[in-house]
């Protein structure tokens, strides 16, 4: 139970001690991650409180300072994070609370302290959808600091704008400015591919990314970042998780509900992001595979090509082409790496394609599985993409005859469904969130459990394509489909042919 001050306010105390250093932190930029109910956002609210007091005085004795309060819409800082500010700083005690957008909240005291100085602390509440958006809103605000709330849906660029209009409040012409300036960030869980665990180390960044994207996810040295225990210990017994509570959660004292109860229910996904606070999957709509799991078909870390055994390279194209590497070693088959294009041609594709290979599988035999429309030239030209990729050394083979979807699916379930029939390495990030959901079937609007009939296009719809090829062509699908390019042998069916790598690239 909270304490209560002389005057019958509610005293606020930190409860665990990774949230005690994150509110007391005075880092330029903080972020700290924990599960449902670890008592972030109102740690947020009252170190915001606590930063106005700490505040030096203006000539004139007021102490003043303005933050801004963010989330990804409206709806959501009312729904959620205003409630919480409202239920600490009360309007009968506080002043009126602004509700146009951007609303806006304007605290008056007099120092606790006594020594005759004011505190003036302006508090708005804006909404920051997009980087575009931030840049836009933004310009116009000079602000002391500010608060990301749930950053787990924000971008990396919305805090970089924020950061750059901190500090402009208060004016030092009229003291010494602000004495302290800066912002911070509280956030369940993310999912994969999210800017924060790759600035923490938590994961490495895609080898394909290039030099200059590498440096938006240098950690400065005035940014810190802040993990809480979970809210549950998991134990896997007989390959199934069981959960016990955890001593070292934090804020248990506050908390109405205990997580045993919270996750009476869930998905384990849910549970692991929400609850474990591990980073997660992407879930969306119903799933094109949902026999894929986390546990079953990730291997716990990256594990390299076998010596001697050939790389099966799936492909698909378009303007959002993408390339996945496989290899089957008994009956095994394992994603080693995957290539994304964006908004670029065969052209400029394939030779990515061959400096990935020489660079990752440089001694290995390599056979090459497409989309069967990788055939078919254009209105502008009768080049096709496998033409351009045989130009460079990789000739390509149709990993169907009809690129019937039903076969496509039908082959990839079977080799999820088996025992020890497919793992994918921990940094093929695009197509873990693909098969974990990310590929998924839109559901229809104002309809109770109706899909659309096809899977969605969309940034995840083509690498989960380029394995479906690659898992085709290599043999999986010889039983379901009478294929001439393919002979009938298991596991593997594929005669590797030598590609040389050595032929320059165009």
């Amino acid at each position: 139970m909270l304490r209560v001050t002389e005057r019958g306010n509610f005293l606020y105390e930190t409860d665990g001690e990774v949230l005690t250093r994150f509110f007391w932190d005075r880092s330029k930029f903080a972020c700290i991650q924990g599960p449902i109910g670890s008592g972030t956002s109102t740690a947020s609210c009252h170190k915001i409180w606590t930063l106005a007091m700490d505040q030096a005085p203006d000539f004139d004795k007021v102490r003043r300072t303005r933050w801004i309060i963010t989330r990804d819409t409206y709806k959501s800082l009312r729904e959620t994070t205003v409630k919480t500010w409202l239920e600490w700083f009360p309007e009968e005690d506080w002043g009126q609370f602004i509700r146009s957008e951007p609303m806006f909240h304007h605290l008056k005291r007099d120092h606790p302290s006594g020594d005759g100085t004011k505190i003036d602390c302006e508090v708005i509440f804006l909404a920051l959808p997009d980087p575009e958006v931030a840049e836009a809103v933004l310009a116009s605000y000079e602000i002391t600091g500010f608060f990301m709330n749930e950053g787990q849906f924000a971008q990396k660029e919305i805090v970089d704008e924020l950061l750059s209009r901190c500090s402009r409040y208060p004016s030092m012409k009229n003291g010494s400015g602000a004495t302290w300036f800066g912002g911070w960030m509280d956030m369940n869980a993310p999912t994969e591919g999210h800017w924060v665990p790759y600035m923490r180390g938590d994961i490495p960044l895609p080898p394909e990314m290039d030099e200059d994207e590498r440096l938006a996810y240098v950690k400065p040295d005035d940014w810190v970042f802040f993990v809480q225990p979970p809210g549950l210990i998991e134990e896997i017994v007989d390959g199934r998780p069981v959960y016990h509570p955890n001593p070292k959660a934090e804020n248990q004292k506050n908390l109405r509900e205990s997580y045993m109860e919270k996750i009476k229910g869930k998905k384990r996904s849910w549970i692991d992001r929400r609850v474990l606070n591990k980073v997660g999957l992407h879930m969306e709509g119903k799933p094109v595979y949902p026999t894929f799991s986390e546990v079953d078909h990730i291997h716990p870390e990256d594990v390299e090509a076998k010596e001697g055994i050939p790389i099966v390279v799936g492909l698909d194209f378009g303007r959002e082409p993408a390339a996945a590497f496989l290899q089957n070693v008994n009956g095994l088959w394992t994603i080693h790496s995957e290539l994304i294009g964006e908004n670029e041609s065969a052209e400029l594709f394939a030779p990515r394609v061959k400096r990935h290979l020489k660079k990752f599988y440089p001694e290995h035999k390599v056979t090459f599985w497409g989309d069967p429309r990788g055939k078919d030239g254009t209105q502008a030209t009768e080049t096709t993409a496998y033409l351009v990729f045989e130009n460079h050394g990789m000739p390509i083979i149709p990993a169907t005859n009809d690129n019937d979807p039903e076969l496509r699916r039908s082959t990839v379930e079977m080799v999820l469904e088996r025992r020890n029939g497919l793992r994918v390495n921990p940094s093929c990030i695009t197509i873990k969130r693909g098969f974990a959901g990310g590929y998924h079937y839109r559901k229809i609007k104002g309809v109770v459990g109706m899909f659309a009939p096809q899977p969605m296009k969309n940034s995840y719809s083509h690498v989960i394509e380029a394995v479906e090829n690659a898992l085709i062509g290599g043999g999986e699908g010889y039983a379901l489909v009478d294929n001439p390019n393919r002979e009938r042998r298991q596991p593997s069916p594929i005669k590797p042919r030598k590609v040389s790598l050595r032929r320059a690239s165009r």
